[in-house]
């Protein structure tokens, strides 16, 4: 009897002994192949039709997403999925080409991996441009554009400037410089709040200046990475200053922002509109429209055709100014 329990007590030991031997699985993304075939590694980046992932026994594979059937990460990682990024761990699907998650199914084709990145996306333009209007009292009117736009996890900067010149019969009409600037701050992918304020200087005779700040709620319709439609609101404060004049109005304004990409993005269209309501009773409404197209020859050599409409309704009467461009520029 005692030898029996010596026995048993020797054989739990030596089952301890191999259990404690055996490694711990080495967790990691899988990926499985319309041909069968499964990958074990990880999963680097999935955007643009293809997936990357880091293997140990055959380093970086690139893979197109038509070859793939399904996929499986180890642990939540941040996906951009529909324009709404979150953070979430990827299941097999068994519908070819998707994914699950949550309990709802995705194709791989809306899915991308967000990589958190302390680093700003720096982009910007530079742009000059002549005013093609048949307009006999307008013969000459040059624009200079130069936009620059950082952007990081939570934080969108932008700021742009402007100067126009406008010759009438060998006489300058009008001697312009705008500038504005908007930082957005973003609460997910979709809400974010704005902050902008704008200052323009005119006048060839008799200086007018003007300026303009507020903040507000906007919501990004839809839009990944450059495509956009977003829709702002924002409470204002208007400064006009005119010679002897010098006056400030509050304003609701509703701005709306839309640019998109086409042709493997060879073409840009771009519509930005601003709908300010003034608190004062003789003014009705300020509008402001800029849109147009960019064609770029190459990353950095674009083409432009540009329509710019301001206008003011008062008691007194409308006001209106329009003008279209056609410029080039260069990207950066």
């Amino acid at each position: 009897m005692h030898k029996r329990t010596i026995a048993f007590a020797c054989c739990n030991l030596s089952i301890l002994g191999t259990t404690f031997g055996f490694s711990p699985p080495v967790l990691a993304d899988q990926v499985r192949l319309t041909n069968g075939d499964q990958i074990s590694g990880s999963i680097t980046a999935l955007a643009e039709g293809s997936l990357t992932i880091q293997t140990a026994y055959a380093g970086l594979l690139t893979i197109n997403l038509n070859a793939v059937q399904s996929l499986e990460t180890d642990q939540p990682q941040f996906w951009r999925i529909d324009s709404n990024t979150q953070s979430t761990r990827l299941q097999f699907s068994e519908k070819a080409g998707h994914v699950t998650t949550a309990g709802a199914t995705y194709p791989l084709t809306k899915l991308a991996l967000e990589k958190p990145s302390s680093t700003w996306k720096k982009s910007g333009r530079l742009e000059g441009a002549m005013d093609i209007d048949n307009d006999s009292e307008r013969k000459e009117k040059q624009h200079f554009y130069t936009e620059l736009d950082l952007e990081s996890n939570d934080w969108r900067h932008e700021l742009k400037a402007e100067t126009k010149r406008d010759k009438s019969h060998n006489r300058v009409t009008e001697d312009t410089l705008e500038t504005n600037y908007r930082v957005d701050y973003l609460f997910n992918s979709h809400w974010f709040v704005r902050s902008a304020s704008s200052y323009r200087i005119e006048g060839v005779e008799l200086e007018t200046s003007y300026w303009n700040t507020g903040i507000g709620p906007g919501y990004r319709l839809w839009g990944q990475r450059k495509d956009k439609l977003d829709v702002i609101v924002t409470y204002n404060r208007f400064g006009l200053k005119a010679g002897p004049l010098n006056w400030h109005f509050s304003a609701y304004a509703l701005n709306l922002d839309y640019q998109q990409f086409w042709f493997n993005e060879h073409l840009e269209t771009f519509v930005d509109v601003e709908m300010a309501i003034p608190n004062i009773d003789w003014v009705d409404y300020l509008a402001n429209t800029s849109s147009g197209i960019r064609y770029y020859l190459s990353h950095n050599i674009h083409l432009s055709l540009k329509y710019d409409f301001n206008e003011t309704h008062m008691d007194t009467g409308t006001t209106q100014d329009s003008s279209y461009t056609l410029g080039a520029g260069v990207s950066f």
